[in-house]
């Protein structure tokens, strides 16, 4: 399993860099390479839930129905 840290330890360049990313993809500034990056991403995690979702009778383990 894997566990959550709540407060990763991060320093200013972190920081300045996730509001950077966060900012071009909420104004829809992504390169055309990083709108791909994206859409694979978005590819896999619904190939994931299928499996998922698949392999436990067809119900979410995660909300019970």
């Amino acid at each position: 399993m894997i566990r959550s840290i709540p407060n990763p330890p991060m320093d200013k360049e972190d920081i300045a860099r996730f509001r950077s990313q966060l900012e071009k993809h909420l104004r829809g500034n992504l390169s055309a390479e990083e709108q791909q990056q994206a859409e694979h991403r978005r590819e896999r995690a619904k190939e994931n839930v299928k499996r998922i979702l698949a392999n436990c009778g067809g119900k979410n383990p995660i909300l019970g129905y």
